[in-house]
């Protein structure tokens, strides 16, 4: 079951794009941020003033207290065939309620094909992809240059198709997906001290709150059922979050025995941050297009058969494209439409909806005009995309199968 975490009800008009002064050389040692002290405020103690076991958490309240912070979260993925890095570095400002964020993500050649395609990753490739948060907004930069603005406000059904996206406006940190969202509900069972005068403590955080510090892909196969999770997490002598890291081996067991992710052996989330308090500046607005994401983008079952869409949205999904000219700056073509409908009587309906796509697909790829399935890789292959819906009648063993599933190329 797939869990989203819901949105901020204020919205705050852009510009969305933030400079920093100093991001560029990467995060400092954690004993040598500089900067502001990390205070308490007049109603509340300082985060040592409290327990040892409430420490943690009370560093997860005071996070914004510095005002600003660069940082860098890393997820490893393990795998029999090499592991993949994503690495997220930039800056939070809590004044503004906005971050800026470039994300690098490489994948080596012999990462498992059937896992990448779980997780969204291309085998064999390094991607940067540049994003930015303000409030409940998020824009993405696409290599055309023009940035894309996706907001919690836009039309429902929109803004579900972009919910891992705006996740990243996270409620700890202006940046979401961190392991930040859950030192408010951390509890420290063991802590220790480290050179310099700050604590290290091993916390306990349960399944279903982890679940937000998950990358989006293994996030939708997480579920309350999940097991609790160890956070280590470092604080400096002002009791200011300078590092937390977890190992989800033991998710990643329970997902396994489920039967979701068994490619996948290992998956390591880390988190630092550095250069608290340090000043972060706005750029004029001007020097930067932006356009919103609603007025362009179009949900990938309305895309005409024969048509080329382009996938460079910042979703990491097809859920939307952007329809373009095919040709060189095309990821896609769209070479049928399929609707199931269907009746099941006295039989398990699961999967029916995806093999009956894959089916009709397959006669759509066979009679389409050469030039639409020219170019797909691997060479005389197709794609389904799509989700089948499942009703079942309380009065009688009938089912219904219910599904609208996209046939296409991938031409990259």
């Amino acid at each position: 079951m797939r869990i989203r975490q819901g949105f901020r009800a204020a919205v705050v008009a852009l510009p969305l794009l933030l400079a920093v002064t100093g991001c560029e050389n990467g995060a400092e040692k954690a004993g040598g941020s500089g900067g502001a002290t990390a205070t308490a405020s007049p109603s509340r103690p300082s985060v040592f003033e409290v327990p040892p076991e409430k420490q943690p958490a009370a560093a997860g309240v005071a996070l914004a207290d510095s005002g600003a912070a660069r940082f860098t979260t890393t997820v490893t993925y393990t795998t029999a065939g090499g592991s993949a890095v994503e690495r997220t570095s930039g800056v939070l400002d809590w004044r503004k309620d906005a971050a800026r964020a470039e994300r690098v993500l490489r994948v080596p050649a012999g990462f498992p094909a059937a896992v990448a395609d779980d997780l969204g990753l291309r085998p064999g490739r390094t991607d940067r992809h540049a994003y930015a948060t303000e409030g409940n907004q998020v824009a993405y930069r696409p290599k055309s240059g023009t940035w894309l603005r996706y907001a919690a406000s836009d039309p429902k059904e929109f803004a579900d198709a972009a919910g891992a996206l705006l996740d990243y406006t996270g409620d700890a940190a202006p940046w979401g997906r961190t392991l930040a969202e859950v030192l408010k509900v951390s509890f420290a069972v063991e802590d220790e001290a480290l050179p310099g005068g700050g604590r290290r403590y091993r916390t306990q955080v349960d399944g279903y709150a982890t679940h937000v510090t998950l990358p989006p892909a293994v996030a939708r196969y997480v579920d309350a059922r999940g097991p609790g999770q160890v956070v280590v997490v470092d604080l400096d002598r002002e009791g200011r979050l300078v590092r937390a890291e977890a190992d989800f081996g033991k998710l990643l067991t329970h997902l396994h025995g489920e039967g979701s992710l068994r490619g996948l052996t290992g998956l390591r989330v880390e988190l630092a941050l550095a250069g608290h308090g340090r000043p972060v500046t706005a750029l004029v607005p001007a020097t930067e297009r932006s356009e919103e994401a609603r007025r362009v983008l179009t949900a990938i079952d309305e895309v005409e058969p024969g048509a080329c869409a382009s996938t460079d949205t910042g979703l990491g999904h097809i859920g939307l494209v952007r329809v373009v000219p095919c040709g060189g700056g095309a990821d896609l073509r769209v070479f049928g439409q399929q609707r199931i409908d269907e009746t099941v009587r006295n039989a398990n309906p699961e999967g029916l909806g995806d093999r009956l796509a894959a089916e009709r697909c397959r006669g759509d790829f066979r009679a389409a005009p050469a030039a639409w399935t020219a170019g797909a890789g691997p060479e005389g292959t197709f794609r389904v995309s799509g989700d089948e819906e499942l009703t079942f009648v309380f009065t009688g063993p009938d089912a219904h199968v219910r599904g609208d599933f996209t046939c296409y190329v991938s031409l990259r």
